[in-house]
């Protein structure tokens, strides 16, 4: 019964983030932008530094295959560093259950008919990770809304690596067993 409720729940966080990225979509001046479904793994959680309190390195690898005319991959990898100090309001600290992200780094690298199309790469200029917990206060899964700043580009992605690509990537990842959903929006097509 607690499986079939997470997963549930886990769908439900995924449409809700489905839908928020649809709708910064819609706001967007660049009608190309374009919504990428995201599945893989978080392969490293990341090194704690107690001096700073922070985790560095904290990484995931996913990829997306296009269904479309033309046979697309993308591999999408991230590593990011976050806060561990206690997330306070006026009324409360929680801790470990709200991480603000403070950097880190990102690929995408694109394929198109089984042949290299191009590499877009850049910062994490941001975000947030939350941690739901289960009844028995475990950690269930995390979601995390992160945002991206491409600063390069190779192939098709050449001249859009220094023009101002911005992006947002959303996920949920299960605690138990580090499998990541999510979707990848920048403000161009792919």
């Amino acid at each position: 019964m607690t499986k079939q409720m997470t997963k549930i729940a886990t769908m439900i966080i995924l449409a809700i983030s489905f839908l928020t990225s649809a709708a910064a979509q819609s706001q967007t001046n660049d009608d190309s932008a374009q919504i990428v479904s995201l599945t893989g793994t978080e392969t490293a959680q990341g090194t704690f530094e107690p001096m700073t309190n922070m985790f560095y390195g904290n990484t995931f690898v996913l990829n997306s295959l296009n269904g479309s005319e033309e046979l697309e991959t993308r591999y999408f990898t991230t590593s990011l560093d976050y806060s561990s100090a206690p997330y306070c309001t006026e009324v409360r600290c929680e801790v470990n259950s709200h991480f603000s992200v403070t950097g880190g780094s990102w690929s995408l690298v694109v394929f198109r008919n089984n042949a290299y199309a191009g590499t877009l790469y850049g910062r994490v200029s941001g975000g947030t990770i939350n941690v739901m917990n289960n009844h028995q206060g475990e950690p269930n899964y995390r979601k995390m809304q992160v945002n991206l700043k491409a600063t390069g580009g190779l192939g098709r992605f050449a001249e859009r690596g220094s023009a101002n690509v911005r992006g947002v990537f959303e996920a949920v990842t299960d605690a138990r067993s580090n499998q990541t959903t999510g979707s990848l929006n920048f403000t161009f097509g792919l």
